[in-house]
């Protein structure tokens, strides 16, 4: 008996000592600071010689033309001397005799960055979405998540992305441009956990002032507004923002009618459901109560069979003679088009989501799929998708204002790539290739209040450039293998490029990045309200 308790004692000793040690390795693990992703290969001054500039307005070529970079924006442009344009001639460098790095181009093709006017940043965006965006030719993002209170070990805040966008002004960071930052979204109430102030939950006018004023010392640029929020609500954030000077951006809450939403000029209106609700004449109905749970397959039959074309073309004609810009974010109806195609539940790309990440998303694809199907066994989301890509067309031709947007990291949607995968579906929907890449360039600046800085090629705007092998306007998929970024002016090869993929592969596969992740989530009170709701 006693070598009994012994043996037991020594066990519970020895369980007690590795349960010690694996606390310290995963403590050491999320507290550790991750690694950096590399940074640019040259910060100072660039002459980009012998390139084709795509004038992203007019859509004009103009070639052999020398851009001068100095102190992150364009300084001049001039005729190049060089006038090869022969596309399998390599991109080489040389040190000219004042320090500044001349690229001969050989003729290739030079275009604003990307922006993703939809995105969502995390704490470790820095490792798995930043290297992704730059790599893809996305030099800026419009971030529509936000912190209820600062710091949050999950979400990104504002004052994080302020201090991102400054380092990479400097050379310090490989990240996109942050032009504007939002709050937190707002959802009637129950996103706030419980001990946070009350003002949170927006229970009257003044709690929708102090909100206000709360975001705006953040520095916040506008107030992300989300489905559930009353019409009450709403008004008293509308009323509130407009006194403060602030915007609001996000979607159309449910109780908020269509008008409601043009006159408040709500700056935004995002995803690509928007039209699919409000051209169908059985929305009436539903539009009666509270939203409370998704649509089923049925419930979007009975939307897809009502659609009234003729009052479409009048709510897309007054959108169009509104403030507000539409960011249709296609990407996210095509998870229940595609949840039941192997391919696109086995994309090469998810070696660069990490293993948490990718359970959420085979999870959601499982959930989007039971619900996919009608009585007549028809996928009722490929038709919504089919319908979205139809209204996207007759909007643009209406006179709406189109934005780029992916919703990243939204399931199956991936950073920098997930871009180009909204921008095909855009030319699928007939969109011109023009018209396309504009979403992504002068459109995105001209909402957020810059295009004399940014948007497009031009003495005195930011050098945010992309370099392609091909004519963009000619070939969108170009725009997927940059062959070169300029990022805040500074230089970014072809052979950097690929080393940011590298390592945002190996991030995504790190255990010390994935607890990360975990305990950023448990750790972060809206996110474990998200969980219990």
């Amino acid at each position: 008996m006693y070598r009994l308790f012994y043996l037991l004692k020594k066990i519970t000793r020895t369980l007690f000592a590795v349960l010690f040690i694996c606390s310290l390795v995963l403590a050491g693990c999320v507290n550790w600071p991750l690694p950096e992703a590399p940074g640019p290969a040259s910060s100072g001054p660039l002459l980009l010689d012998n390139v084709s500039i795509v004038d992203v307005e007019t859509g004009q070529i103009h070639p052999y033309q020398a851009v001068w970079i100095d102190k992150g924006r364009i300084s001049n442009i001039t005729a190049s001397d060089g006038i090869s344009t022969e596309s399998s001639a390599a991109v080489r460098t040389e040190l000219m005799a004042d320090g500044r790095l001349k690229v001969h181009a050989a003729g290739r093709f030079l275009m604003p960055g990307l922006t993703d006017m939809h995105t969502h940043s995390l704490q470790i965006s820095p490792q798995l979405h930043h290297p992704l965006w730059i790599a893809a030719g996305v030099t800026a993002v419009r971030d529509l998540s936000g912190c209820m209170l600062e710091p949050d070990s999950f979400q990104a805040c504002t004052a994080d992305r302020k201090l991102w966008q400054k380092q990479v002004v400097a050379g310090h960071r490989t990240s996109p441009n942050y032009w504007l930052h939002s709050s937190y979204q707002l959802n009637g109430g129950p996103e706030v956990p419980a001990d946070y102030p009350a003002f949170f939950k927006l229970q009257s006018a003044t709690d929708a002032k102090t909100l206000v004023a709360h975001y705006q010392a953040q520095g916040t640029d506008f107030i992300k507004v989300y489905e559930q929020l009353s019409a009450q609500q709403y008004q008293w954030l509308v009323a509130a923002a407009k006194e403060a000077g602030m915007a609001l951006a996000g979607h159309q809450p449910w109780l908020v009618s269509f008008q409601q939403m043009l006159d408040a000029n709500q700056a935004s209106v995002e995803h690509g459901r928007v039209f699919v609700f409000e051209c169908a004449d059985a929305i009436k109905a539903y539009k009666k109560q509270s939203l409370t749970q998704s649509f089923q397959p049925d419930q979007w039959r009975a939307l897809l069979q009502s659609q009234n074309p003729e009052l479409c073309q009048q709510l897309m004609q007054q959108m169009a003679l509104s403030n507000t810009w539409w960011s249709p974010t296609l990407l996210t109806l095509q998870l229940g088009a595609k949840a039941g195609d192997t391919e696109f539940r086995q994309d090469s790309r998810l070696k660069f989501v990490p293993y948490l990440l990718q359970l959420l998303w085979q999870g959601d694809a499982d959930s989007m799929l039971k619900r996919s199907y009608d009585n007549n066994d028809l996928n009722v989301h490929i038709e919504l998708l089919a319908l979205a890509q139809q209204q996207l067309k007759q909007a643009q031709q209406a006179g709406v204002k189109i934005l780029a947007g992916t919703d990243t990291p939204d399931s199956f949607v991936f950073a920098g790539s997930g871009l180009h995968d909204e921008l095909a579906l855009y030319q699928q929907a007939g969109l011109s290739p023009l018209e396309v890449i504009q979403t992504a360039t002068i459109n995105p600046a001209i909402f957020a209040g810059i295009s004399a800085q940014t948007g497009s090629i031009a003495v005195g705007k930011t050098a945010d450039l992309v370099l392609l092998n091909h004519n963009p306007l000619l070939d969108l998929a170009s725009m997927r293998q940059p062959e070169a970024v300029v990022l805040a002016g500074h230089w970014y090869p072809k052979v950097l490029l690929l080393q940011l993929e590298d390592f945002a592969e190996d991030q995504a596969s790190s255990i010390r990045l994935n607890l990360n992740l975990l305990w950023d989530a448990l750790m972060s009170a809206p996110m474990r309200q998200q969980f219990a709701d």
